[in-house]
């Protein structure tokens, strides 16, 4: 398990603190020792104004029962005791008894509701409003350890689950057979170099979702004639700081053969530039393209539309794709600070390969199509529906990717880019990839004033900066490990099973 998996598992244990899980990770973890006596030694070795924030960062009882304003975790637990089913009295009594609570304490009310009806947390209420302040802080931090606990059980039941075997190959040697695959299903020379290119150094990061899982992706998207093998992107006529390609319906990493020097070019030579990627298919990540451009010495922004997976915050409909977005700023003598993240909670593969691997989704990530939260992975992908990280936060940044890919580029928006695509998985869409000088617009030193800056968040006790996990994996020696079964399937597909 990688910290990133441990945090996404772990770290909403504590409402909105994930700083308990990371904290515990840096600290030298071992994977097979009980965690919530970790975690609760973590707390309480915090300090009163980090015990206080925890405190203030759980949800009250009388505000916010509709469960769209809860995490995961929370909705389930109040709608277990009852209380979405509140009577118009019992949420005036919980309005008023919060009010007081809040007003006397300085953080909301907290009980761990499991087993407790709508009355007896009315009693409990009612006798802890009036406690002293020195007890009370003391009860709700018991109560939050309490309310872990509880959370955790069913959290390490799903780490405790089978995992699936593993093969170790080398990266030339899978990198061979993902050409091999694509060849021999419809791929020429060009475009299946260009996504094993893609694919195996996601593999070789241990970005598992965004690896050679979506092989098969890819193949049954040629075999159908939705992608095409064989396409030749072309250059289009665009503004001077514009380099426009026409992607020939064929896969991103092969556009991006001819439209990423053409825009390291154009912002050699004008200080900034806009790439701008039509009639063509991302199923990548996005971060091998803004790393291209901060190895020659720029700063680059992307972001891409997909399929209607995501729910806008607040509905219970996909509308918009899970929306990445990628960023890179370059360092002299360094790794380049690279940021890659989806708008939704996770991204889709993670939540494809919990399905295939027998494993929930955490709290958070996706309802089902009722609407109804659910950690179901197969509920999420049949009918449901996934939920955007921080609420209305990223339901904004997935708007602000639609804009830019569909209505700045001039391609499909995601609730109509699933029309002809029969269920494939393969987006077609627009990509919209800025990339800047920092010398040139903001003056010589510039860029050595930002190295500085990330040197000192670097030194900072708990910081990890944004792929130094995926440099550090990229520097380890030896094989790849991949899913047995995956490799059985992706050597059936080459013809040599």
């Amino acid at each position: 398990m990688t910290r990133d998996e441990f945090v996404t598992r772990y770290g909403a244990i504590y409402e909105h603190s994930p700083w308990v899980a990371e904290r515990a990770w840096d600290g030298g973890i071992a994977l097979d020792e009980a965690l919530a006596p970790v975690f609760r030694r973590i707390v309480e070795r915090a300090g009163t104004e980090a015990q206080l924030a925890l405190l203030r960062a759980h949800p009250d009882l009388a505000n916010r029962l509709g469960a769209r304003s809860l995490t995961a975790h929370s909705a389930n637990e109040q709608s277990g005791a009852g209380l979405d089913q509140c009577t118009e009295e019992e949420f005036a009594a919980f309005q008023a008894l919060n009010t007081r609570y809040v007003v006397r304490f300085g953080f909301p009310f907290i009980i761990a509701v499991k087993g407790l009806d709508r009355a007896a947390i009315l009693r409990a209420f009612r006798a802890r409003v009036d406690g002293t302040p020195e007890a009370e802080f003391r009860t709700a931090l018991d109560e939050v350890h309490k309310i872990a606990a509880l959370r955790l059980a069913p959290a390490d039941a799903d780490a405790d689950a089978e995992k699936p075997a593993r093969r170790p190959i080398d990266h030339a040697a899978l990198h061979a057979l993902v050409v091999a695959v694509l060849r021999r299903h419809r791929a020429d020379e060009t475009n299946a170099l260009a996504v094993a290119d893609t694919v195996c150094a996601a593999e070789r990061d241990d970005t598992e979702a965004h690896g050679v899982f979506r092989i098969p992706g890819y193949v049954e998207a040629m075999k159908t004639g939705l992608t095409n093998g064989s396409a030749r992107p072309r250059l289009l006529e665009g503004p001077k700081a514009v380099v426009v390609v026409d992607g020939d319906h064929g896969v991103t990493p092969t556009a991006y053969r001819i439209g990423l020097p053409a825009l390291a070019e154009r912002t050699a030579a004008l200080g900034a530039a806009v790439l701008a990627v039509r009639n063509s298919q991302h199923f990548a990540a996005l971060w091998p393209e803004v790393e291209w451009l901060a190895a020659r010495g720029f700063a680059a922004l992307a972001c891409t539309a997909n399929l209607p997976y995501l729910a806008p915050f607040g509905a219970t409909r996909p509308v918009f794709g899970t929306n990445p977005l990628a960023f890179a700023y370059p360092r002299d003598g360094g790794d380049p600070v690279v940021i890659d993240l989806a708008s939704s909670a996770i991204a889709r593969g993670e939540i494809q390969i919990a399905a295939r691997d027998g494993r929930r989704v955490p709290p958070g990530v996706g309802i089902d199509a009722e609407g109804r939260p659910t950690r179901d992975p197969a509920a999420i992908l049949s009918g449901g529906a996934q939920l955007p990280f921080g609420g209305h936060k990223g339901s904004a940044i997935a708007l602000m990717v639609e804009l830019l890919s569909g209505g700045v580029v001039g391609d499909l928006f995601s609730d109509l880019a699933a029309v002809g695509t029969e269920g494939s998985g393969m987006p077609p869409g627009g990509v919209f990839l800025l990339a800047l000088d920092p010398e040139a617009i903001g003056g010589p030193g510039t860029r050595a004033r930002a190295d500085a800056f990330i040197d000192r968040l670097a030194a900072m006790p708990g910081v990890r900066l944004p792929g130094a996990r995926r440099h550090a994996k990229r520097r380890e020696a030896g094989p790849i490990m991949v899913q047995a079964a995956l490799l059985e399937t992706l050597r059936g597909l080459a013809g040599e099973t």
